[in-house]
């Protein structure tokens, strides 16, 4: 009995995963799993599906005397169906009680990735972000790797989990951590087969609702701070207005001690192509 449940696993596992030709295989923005569950973009969490999507997002944080502002611009874009890369660049307001107020260029991150597992209700990229030190001396300058996964589950009934893990390390200050999160998504709106084409593949978005619950979190494998936990939560909310936008906002707080912040809010809209 052991023997034919390993057999089916390892059989559904070959099933599911890359051939050489899959990875060739033209692009299809599409937004529902073959089962119908939604694809939808957690805050602060890496999708493990692909896409060709453009995020404008500006993050406030207030806390320990200091009110920190954060726009980024993050575009995805899929090469192919199991192909992509992510860049991201962020723009930083700082404004610190007792020091001058400094704004400039975070660090440019750059992300290949590729999809190596996918079934109906199961997704696996691997990816490996590269920060290059483009960002001015106060909130960039460092060169950093952060090899890791990205994981997407369909949960039934409307939910859905998108969860990642990475290990970054900075070469400058010669620091390594675990980076870490998990975004739960409760989808509202119409169902599957008002959006599905044939296939199950759907292009719209208008008319979906998402309830967003997140946990991301950081922790050093080295020095002073090795073995610290750092965690912050999300909830958040985002909406189809019409085919190809969506917008979204969200309430940051920190489950940890010692806070980096007090609260924080995040808003943006999200262009699909």
């Amino acid at each position: 009995m052991k023997r034919i449940a390993s057999a089916l696993i390892i059989s559904a596992l070959s099933a599911s995963l890359s051939t050489a030709a899959d990875f060739l295989e033209p692009f299809e923005h599409i937004h529902l799993s073959k089962s119908g569950a939604p694809y939808v973009h957690s805050f602060g969490i890496e999708p493990a599906f692909t896409g060709r999507d453009l995020f404008i997002d500006h993050t406030y944080r207030v806390g320990n005397g200091v009110a920190e502002h954060e726009s980024e611009i993050e575009l995805e874009w899929a090469f192919t169906k199991r192909l992509g890369m992510i860049v991201e660049l962020p723009y930083v307001w700082e404004d610190e009680e007792g020091e001058a107020t400094g704004s400039g260029f975070g660090d440019l991150a750059i992300v290949p990735r590729a999809l190596l597992i996918e079934s109906e209700r199961f997704l696996l990229t691997a990816q490996m972000e590269v920060v290059l030190p483009t960002g001015s001396s106060r909130f960039g300058g460092e060169t950093a790797i952060a090899p890791g996964i990205a994981m997407w589950n369909d949960l039934g009934k409307g939910w859905t989990l998108n969860s990642g893990i990475a290990i970054e390390h900075g070469f400058d200050a010669d620091e390594t951590e675990l980076v870490y999160g998990v975004g739960l998504v409760k989808s509202f709106g119409k169902k599957a087969a008002d959006h599905a084409d044939h296939a199950g593949h759907s292009h719209a978005t208008a008319g979906l609702f998402h309830l967003h619950l997140e946990v991301t979190g950081s922790t050093p494998l080295n020095g002073a701070d090795k073995g610290d936990i750092n965690l912050e939560g999300l909830v958040g909310v985002s909406y189809g207005v019409i085919s190809g936008l969506d917008i979204r906002a969200g309430y940051l707080f920190p489950l940890t001690t010692p806070k980096d912040f007090d609260k924080g809010f995040n808003g943006g809209l999200v262009f699909h192509f």
